[in-house]
């Protein structure tokens, strides 16, 4: 039996990447904090979680997460790429008597624009599903949600406004992780982390095993190691398997120009 976990609750756009996953349990948290602490105890057996998007960049708190929970078991199975549609929900279809809204802090800011030619106040929430819950329970129709059309429909809301991000090109991509390695296939991305010393070019220095070899790196993301100031951990993902003769070149290069490599997994890219 196969459970997967996922940024809920219910009606999340994590919940509508998560079941593109094969199992046979789904399971919502509340929070990321919460669903990786679900999968590091083993309690499922895989997690979806929102790591970039396309407006908004990197989920701080998702990459965060991984890069300093690296001592627990764990590999980068697949990732999503999903479209990403925000709607504005509410009790009713007057907007001008919205006076606040309420999201994910990656919606709220997906939206910037709407949300500015509205003049209304905002709200964080852990995920879009938890605000349209909480709309649903205040019943007041000065209070709206940023959300999924079948949030929606699960809480019995109207949706007020269709497609209010800011770019219609508005994709969050999700990682599928899990415990076992993928095999070999023509369409690979595999994503590592490593720390450099701080020190002039410790950098540069693997980036040039990159381009030495001709390895495509498709993301590269900065974060402090949380060690010291001035010290910090990089997230890269690049083109290719691990097991690729090339990338296990450059990997076995880039271990004698960093204080520490790990590989997080070899997946195959997403096909839109």
């Amino acid at each position: 039996m196969t459970i997967v976990g996922y940024l809920g609750p219910e009606g999340s756009f994590s919940e509508e990447a998560a079941v593109k996953v094969k199992a046979d349990e789904y399971i919502a948290f509340s929070t990321i904090p919460k669903l990786l602490k679900a999968f590091w105890n083993g309690e499922i057996d895989k997690a979806v979680i929102p790591i970039e998007n396309s407006i908004e960049g990197t989920v701080v708190i998702a990459i965060d997460r991984l890069i300093n929970g690296n001592g627990n078991s764990f590999v980068i199975e697949g990732e999503i790429e999903l479209p990403i549609k925000q709607n504005l929900i509410g009790i009713d279809c007057e907007i001008s008597k919205i006076e606040t809204a309420g999201s994910h802090p990656q919606a709220l800011a997906q939206c910037t624009n709407f949300i500015e030619k509205l003049g209304i106040e905002t709200i964080s929430f852990d995920s879009t599903s938890a605000a349209v819950e909480q709309v649903a329970e205040k019943q007041d129709s000065s209070f709206a949600a940023i959300g999924t059309e079948r949030a929606a429909e699960i809480y019995g809301l109207k949706v007020i406004r269709k497609n209010i991000q800011d770019s219609d090109n508005n994709v969050t991509r999700f990682l599928v992780l899990g415990h076992e390695a993928n095999i070999q296939t023509s369409i690979d991305k595999t994503s590592i982390i490593f720390e450099v010393n701080n020190e002039p070019g410790a950098l540069l220095r693997v980036l040039e095993v990159f381009d030495a070899l001709d390895i495509n790196m498709t993301n590269i993301v900065s974060r402090p190691s949380k060690k010291e100031l001035g010290k910090y951990i990089f997230w890269v993902d690049i083109e290719g398997h691990q097991d690729d003769a090339r990338i296990n070149v450059a990997l076995e290069q880039i271990k004698t120009r960093t204080a520490f490599l790990k590989v997080l997994g070899s997946y195959p890219k997403t096909e839109m």
